[in-house]
C-alpha cells in the first residue's frame, strides 16, 4: 500500500479514469461510471487506498448537481411540480417493498431485525450506516448491503432500458450563461459546506440545484455543463463506488453479501418492472426517466447515470430526492415500532 494518502488517492483516480476510458471505448453502457468503479475496485483491492475518498465523492456530487442545474427551465420545473404525487407514490412503494424484504434479508444474512431493516430500506448508505451506529445495529452489514444494491442498480439500469453503446452526450448550446453555471457551482459549494455542518440530506447535490432553480425563476438561463466536466463527475462517482467494494468485507460477511445481492435485485426488479410501468401509464412520463427515477440507487449515482444516458436528469433527481427524504423521515418511527427502541440523538459532529 502507498503510504502517502494524497498520492494513493491520485493514483486511484487515474486508474479509475483509465478504466472509464477503456469501458467507453469498448461501448459499455455507462462506461465512464462502470469503468471507473472497476478501476477503483481493482486498485483498492490490490495496491490499496490509504486516503479518505469522501471529498472526491462530494466533488462528484457537486458537479452532478451543477450539471442538473444546467438543464433546468421554467417548463421543466412545472413538470417536476406536476409529478410530485407520482414521486411520493414511488417513494411509498419502494419503502413498503423494502420493509417486506427486511424479513428474508434478516434470515439470509443471519442478522438482527434492526440491522435488516436499515439494510433493506432504500435510503442513503451514509445515513443508514450512521443510524445503525446510533441504535447499536451492525453497521458493517448495512454498509455492505447498501453498497452492493447501488452497484447493482448502476449495472442493471442499462439492461432494463435496453441501452447499448457508451459515451457522454455533448452539451447543447441552449443560450444559457456559463457564468450562471459556475455561480451554481461556487455558491452551491458554499451553501453545501454550511448545510453539511447541520446534517442536511445530500447538500452537495441539492444546493447547486437550488441555486439553479433560483436563477431560472429569476429569468437567468443557465448553460449546460461542458462534456469534460460531466466525464469528471462520472469518474468521481464511479471511483467512490469502487472504493467501497472491499473483498475483505465481502469474504468476511458472505451471508450479508448474498442477502444484499438477492434483496437488491428483488427491489430493483420490483421498481423497474412494476412501479415504473404503472407510473408511465398514469403520467405519460418517459419510461427511461421513471426507471432511473424509481431505481433504489444513490442520488448522485442515478443523476450521473441520467446525464450519461441523456435522460432528463432533473426529473430523475426529483424522484430520487423525494424517496431519500421520505425514507429518512420515516425510518426513526419505523425503528421505534419495529424494535421497541428509538434511535439515539445524533451528534452533529459525528462521522466528520
Amino acid at each position: 500500500m502507498i503510504r502517502n494518502p494524497t498520492l494513493s488517492i491520485a493514483l486511484g483516480v487515474m486508474v479509475s479514469a483509465l478504466g472509464g476510458a477503456v469501458f467507453t471505448w469498448l461501448g459499455v453502457p455507462l462506461g465512464w461510471i462502470l469503468g471507473a468503479m472497476a478501476g477503483a475496485a481493482i486498485y483498492g483491492n490490490t495496491v490499496g487506498l490509504s486516503g479518505k475518498t469522501r471529498h472526491l465523492r462530494r466533488a462528484g456530487q457537486l458537479l452532478v448537481g451543477t450539471a442538473t442545474a444546467g438543464v433546468l427551465t421554467p417548463a421543466l420545473l412545472a413538470t417536476m411540480s406536476d409529478l410530485l404525487p407520482a414521486m411520493i407514490g414511488a417513494a411509498i412503494a419502494a419503502n413498503a417493498f423494502g420493509l417486506l424484504l427486511a424479513w428474508p434479508l434478516a434470515r439470509i444474512a443471519g442478522t438482527d431485525r434492526t440491522t435488516a431493516l436499515l439494510s433493506a430500506l432504500p435510503a442513503g448508505m451514509a445515513e443508514m450506516a450512521s443510524l445503525a451506529k446510533q441504535v447499536n445495529a451492525r453497521t458493517e452489514v448495512v454498509t455492505v448491503v447498501h453498497t452492493l444494491r447501488v452497484i447493482l442498480v448502476v449495472i442493471c439500469v442499462p439492461i432494463f432500458l435496453g441501452i447499448s453503446g457508451s459515451g457522454t452526450p455533448a452539451a447543447v448550446d441552449n443560450g444559457g450563461s456559463m457564468s450562471a453555471l459556475f455561480a451554481c457551482l461556487g455558491v452551491g459549494l458554499v451553501l453545501a459546506l454550511l448545510s453539511d455542518r447541520i446534517g442536511l440530506l445530500n447538500p452537495y447535490i441539492i444546493m447547486p440545484m437550488l441555486v439553479g432553480i433560483l436563477f431560472v425563476l429569476g429569468g437567468f438561463p443557465i448553460a449546460q455543463m461542458p462534456a469534460l466536466l460531466l466525464i469528471t463527475a462520472q469518474v468521481l462517482i464511479g471511483f467512490s463506488l469502487g472504493a467501497r467494494l472491499d473483498r475483505k468485507d465481502l469474504s468476511r460477511m458472505p451471508r450479508a453479501a448474498l442477502a444484499g445481492v438477492l434483496c437488491g435485485l428483488a427491489l430493483i426488479a420490483f421498481m423497474a418492472l412494476t412501479v415504473a410501468p404503472v407510473l408511465t401509464a398514469i403520467t405519460g412520463t418517459d419510461m427511461a426517466v421513471l426507471v432511473l427515477g424509481t431505481a433504489p440507487g444513490g442520488l448522485g449515482e442515478m443523476i450521473a447515470s441520467a446525464k450519461a444516458l441523456g435522460v432528463a436528469s432533473a426529473l430523475v433527481a426529483g424522484f430520487q430526492f423525494v424517496r431519500s427524504f421520505l425514507t429518512n423521515m420515516i425510518v426513526p418511527p419505523l425503528l421505534l415500532r419495529f424494535t421497541g427502541r428509538p434511535p439515539k440523538k445524533r451528534n452533529s459532529n459525528e462521522n466528520r
